[in-house]
């Protein structure tokens, strides 16, 4: 599948929350990103192949979807693998949940915004613009 050309890093966020979603999108892009947001997990691997985003914001609970699971099959697909995945969640097991998928990272809901700005200091050292 032939990849998107992009001008911005772009930040693919997959959560069920609507009000979560436009929150982030808004903060992405008035930090330089391009957000791209999709509120579930169907299809979020054609997705991720064709569009190849910077970085991944994946809620662990979604509508008939678990996050662990497609942190998973992100990571143990080569053409994808690189991509950090960073769960999104206010599960009080997030922490192992993330370690157990694979996950890069992990952020707890409500977020900080600065907790965004560390982590795409240390995820994206060499595309993230004003952080």
């Amino acid at each position: 599948m032939e990849q998107v050309k992009k001008t911005k890093p772009t930040v693919l966020v997959v959560d069920d929350d609507e009000d979560t979603l436009i929150l982030v999108q808004h903060r992405l892009a008035a930090e330089g990103f391009e957000p791209i947001c999709s509120p579930n997990g169907a299809r979020i691997m054609d997705i991720i192949k064709w569009k190849h985003p910077d970085l991944i914001l994946l809620d662990i609970r979604m509508d008939g979807v678990d996050g662990g699971s497609i942190c998973q099959e992100i990571k143990s697909d080569p053409e994808i693998a690189e991509i950090p995945v960073v769960m999104f969640s206010a599960n009080e097991n997030i922490a192992t949940i993330a370690r157990q998928s694979g996950a890069d990272a992990y952020i707890t809901k409500p977020f900080i915004p600065e907790s965004f700005k560390a982590l795409f200091k240390q995820l994206l050292p060499d595309t993230a613009p004003r952080v």
